[in-house]
């Protein structure tokens, strides 16, 4: 109770002065979802919900988000990198031997971390989470330890067994909690299916609350169309056919889209296809027909997914909420364009799937969609999830609500995942502390508010001055102004930096690094300069089941090869 007080006089100031304005909010994130993949960027892919949000609102083309899911969901609770909120690399069985044991790669949301939920709710706000959390299971990692009041949630990176169930199968990672107890063995209703039960906990959640009087934030992590890539039936069916053609003729059909929409700029070049991938016309036509199949059940997965987001936002507006909440979609990396584990519980599972044609998306099916969709869902850029080119960390991002700009604007505006947090906070009226909290040590935020952008999306939060950077499994990207240094490994790269005018050039199709050595030499101070500032500790080896997942020719598959 005297904590409560203490806390609730810390905050005073600041709920006072905002207390007229003061916003709800509904975060959404997706998970593994490319910027060519939702219609508000120029998709085939229906997303009606998602549309008209970005038609109230404002369409970001340069947000950028880690390569990975965890080290994306520490930054955007955190407002900071993700080598200092944890997660420098993934869960601890993810990490190399140099960084075991290091602050900022224990694997899990740091206890030099508070989240903006926590200094919303001892605010005064109600809060509440639904789906994949991925930042901890122990009991001070959970939800409610970490600002939310309900929670029902997924604590491993993909499902524990399917997006059909809430059991826990061999192979799955982590598993269930609602608020503090684990879920093990929940009996399920005909149809189940992941995103409908976590958009239905969430609403759950919001109409069950007695204190309706309360702003609240409510925070909806989708779990589709995640590994395995699942979806019902009836969304599957809507796509039967759509993607005979291939994924060449689909990346060229989404760049034109794109440009068509003013998205980017006439003449702007594909990113190379990744090089793993078979050309469609070079396929066996037993091997498109599984191809395309793939494709029609990730799109089953996306559709599916907005219709959970429309149906959010029918019951704020059915309960006289909408007017007054900002609603802030994004993902947390690029499309999942790798293929297949190599080894461990994942490739296990995998082994044992039915994957006939029959089954895709279905349960017991353990579906890919592989490099060829994964290229197509990064367009105009390069690669995918788990690299640091454009494809795996540059997301697709809208923001609409009260004090955000109308009409359906496009900002080119460089933005941060960490940037969220900081944005929250402001127009929350919270003052984020300095120094301490709850009797620990804290961390400042690393990331900007971006509130001057909602009232133009003009505006450059970022200077060009201003280095922005983002590290994982020693893959590096940073970002200075227009210009983007990047750093990755064979089959994709040589072992050394390259140089691109990413504005100009987003697909990082010319290396410059050759012709501006001086400009090469200030990139590569930056990166010194975000090292520093972020711990960074590049690893000494990669894990296993990071670095071969590209090398789809070495990876059992029940299925016949693409």
């Amino acid at each position: 109770m005297i904590r409560s007080l203490f806390y609730l006089c810390l905050l005073l100031p600041s709920m006072l002065s905002a207390q007229a304005v003061r916003p709800n909010f509904l975060i959404i994130v997706a998970d593994d979802v490319g910027m060519a993949e939702l219609g508000p960027y120029g998709s085939e892919i229906d997303t009606p919900a998602l549309n008209a949000l970005a038609e109230e609102g404002i369409r970001f083309t340069s947000f950028y988000a880690q390569m990975n899911c965890s080290p994306t969901r520490a930054m955007l609770l955190s407002g900071m990198d993700n080598h200092l909120a944890g997660l420098g690399t993934m869960g601890a069985g993810l990490q190399s031997p140099n960084q075991v044991g290091v602050p900022g790669y224990e694997g899990v949301l740091s206890d030099r971390v508070v989240t903006f939920a926590r200094l919303l709710r001892d605010s005064g706000y109600r809060t509440y989470v639904t789906g994949k959390w991925h930042l901890g299971d122990a009991p001070d990692k959970l939800p409610v330890a970490r600002g939310f009041d309900r929670s029902f949630i997924q604590t491993g990176g993909d499902p524990a067994g399917s997006h059909f169930n809430l059991d826990r199968r061999p192979g799955g990672m982590g598993g269930y909690f609602e608020d503090e107890t684990e879920v093990t063995g929940m009996p399920v209703a005909e149809g189940f299916f992941s995103s409908d039960f976590y958009t239905e906990k969430l609403i759950d959640y919001m109409r069950g609350d007695p204190e309706q009087d309360k702003p609240f934030l409510a925070y909806l992590n989708f779990t589709a169309p995640h590994i395995p890539v699942q979806a019902p039936d009836t969304h599957i069916d809507l796509y039967r056919g759509r993607y005979d053609d291939g994924y060449d003729v689909l990346r060229e059909t989404r760049l034109a889209g794109m440009i068509e929409m003013g998205l980017f700029p006439p003449g702007t070049e594909l990113g190379e296809r990744a090089p793993t991938v078979t050309p469609w016309d070079a396929l066996s036509e037993a091997a498109r027909r599984i191809q395309a199949r793939r494709m029609e059940v990730y799109a089953g997965a996306i559709d599916n997914m907005d219709d959970n987001i429309g149906r959010v936002i029918e019951y704020l507006k059915q309960e006289d909420l909408y007017e007054n909440t900002v609603i802030l979609f994004v993902s947390d990396n690029g499309a999942a364009g790798f293929f297949g584990y190599e080894s461990g519980p994942p490739a296990e599972r995998y082994a044992a799937a039915d994957n006939s044609i029959e089954n895709l998306g279905r349960e017991g099916s353990v579906m890919f969609y592989g490099p060829g969709w994964g290229s197509a869902g990064s367009v105009p850029f390069n690669l995918f999830k788990r690299h640091a080119a454009e494809g795996g960390i540059r997301v697709p991002a809208i923001v609409s609500g009260p004090g955000v700009s109308a009409g359906g604007a496009i900002s080119r505006s460089v933005l941060m995942v960490s940037d969220i947090a900081p944005t929250i906070l402001e127009l929350a009226g919270v003052e984020y502390p300095q120094g301490t909290y709850d009797g620990r040590d804290i961390l400042p935020q690393t990331g900007k508010s971006f509130v001057p952008l909602l009232r133009d999306p003009q505006v450059d939060v970022h200077g060009d001055d201003e280095v922005l950077g983002l590290e994982l499994w020693g893959r590096i990207a940073v970002r200075k102004g227009d210009w983007k240094l990047l750093k990755t490994e064979p089959p994709f790269r040589q072992d050394r930096w390259y140089l691109y005018n990413v504005r100009n050039d987003p697909g990082e199709t010319t290396d410059l690094a050759g012709q501006m050595p001086e400009k090469l030499e200030e990139m590569e101070a930056a990166w010194e300069q975000f090292r520093e500032l972020s711990n960074v500790l590049l690893p000494q080896s990669l894990p296993d089941r990071i670095r071969p997942m590209w090398l789809i020719d070495d990876l059992p598959h029940p299925d016949p090869m693409p």
